[in-house]
């Protein structure tokens, strides 16, 4: 296909939110989930693929999309899952996170986001048995930025930006490491276990961003990028359509909303929307919504929860006190709908939302929801949780 025509696929795509592939060589979440659950490689931890290839990436190039792990050239250390279970150091990260790596510069941490879902509810089995997301994280802060939906696109991605950025020699190392068991049969899906052939972002001729997007999967920062690379054109459309497709690919996560509510704030006559926007991040974990506290607190201004002049703690409040209505008034509405181990995942969430908003270390609360877990009968989750 001619590279114009695969452009106009994406901006076709993006026109109609279209949730599937771009292309018939992007990775579909089916095909992950086949190929996760099937490989017999040592280095698979559950729901993160090919981990050690992942690690000596992301120590090589860090972590493209992140604020603190971008560092190459082994700022990112490793961190052995049994470590990361066993080491009292995490104990109060983010219960549903293990982290993968460190970055020895910032102290951040890019991690595997473990979801809990009910499976004696209505859900479809893809998202139950999906792979686990990659996100950004830290001791100390409320929330997580979402990097990738899954670690093969991620290596993928890194794959490609060497590719375009580094020396013949250099960037060919990085794709041996990261072709490095592929296309031996160890996935069970050919689209996962195919090589990446150097070149192939120049041959494509619309830079690494386009690539990634047309020809690995969605990433929020690059579709962040899109949008605001739109904006300073002054095609506000454009860069609308584009936060918009952001909202639709990576469902249950509230920093996209997050993004779109900024962008809509920037524009004229368009309050009303950014509010609303804003206000949708309350609708997700809440964790999801963004990194820091200043992220949180700016989201609470946007949604009108507080003040433009209020403090970071005094708008983290009032933000809580909004949660708590519309927790309450969804409560009154499903009483009695739900199955026990939708309502132990409900409760747990409220408890990581509770400690997001409040500071409380999130280490109080593990037991806790584990024990919820546990009670429910979603035993895996609860020894996940209950690590540490």
């Amino acid at each position: 296909m001619h590279p114009s025509s695969m452009y106009a696929m994406l901006v076709t795509t993006l026109r109609i939110h279209f949730i599937s592939s771009f292309t018939p060589s992007q990775l579909s979440k089916r095909s992950l989930v086949r190929a996760f659950a099937s490989s017999s490689s040592s280095d698979v931890l559950s729901g993160v693929s090919r981990l050690n290839t992942l690690q000596s990436l992301l120590s090589e190039r860090g972590a493209p999309g992140s604020r603190g792990c971008n560092t190459p050239n082994g700022d990112l250390v490793p961190i052995s899952p049994s470590n990361a279970a066993s080491n009292t150091e995490y104990h109060d990260l983010h219960p549903h996170l293990l982290p993968l790596a460190k970055s020895s510069s910032t102290g951040n941490l890019i991690c595997a986001l473990r979801r809990a879902y009910a499976d004696d509810a209505d859900y479809d089995s893809q998202s139950i048995n999906a792979p686990w997301p990659l996100v950004e994280s830290a001791m100390g802060v409320p929330g997580m930025r979402l990097l990738s939906l899954n670690s093969e696109h991620f290596m993928r991605r890194i794959a490609a930006d060497a590719d375009t950025n580094l020396d013949g020699d250099e960037a060919e190392r990085i794709i041996g490491m990261y072709n490095d068991g592929l296309g031996e049969g160890k996935l069970s899906d050919r689209a996962l276990d195919t090589m990446y052939e150097a070149g192939s972002v120049a041959k494509l001729g619309y830079g690494v961003d386009k690539y990634v997007l047309l020809r690995i999967g969605p990433f929020p920062d690059l579709y962040e990028t899109m949008s605001l690379n739109h904006l300073s054109r002054q095609d506000t459309e454009s860069s609308l359509i584009a936060a918009e497709a952001n909202n639709g690919k990576f469902g249950g996560f509230g920093s996209t909303f997050a993004f779109y509510a900024r962008l809509l704030s920037s524009l004229p006559q368009r309050a009303e929307e950014a509010r609303d926007a804003a206000r949708m991040c309350v609708r997700m974990p809440l964790p999801s919504m963004g990194l820091t506290r200043n992220d949180f607190a700016e989201i609470s201004k946007l949604a009108e929860f507080s003040a433009a002049d209020d403090s970071t703690d005094v708008a983290m409040q009032k933000m809580l006190e909004f949660y708590e209505k519309i927790r309450e008034h969804e409560k009154e509405e499903n009483s009695g709908d739900k199955t026990v181990k939708q309502t132990a995942c409900d409760d747990a969430n409220y408890l990581l939302d509770v400690a997001c908003l409040t500071g409380q270390k999130y280490g109080e609360v593990r037991g806790k929801i584990a024990e919820l877990y546990s009670g429910a009968g979603l035993d895996e989750m609860a020894s996940f949780v209950a690590r540490s």
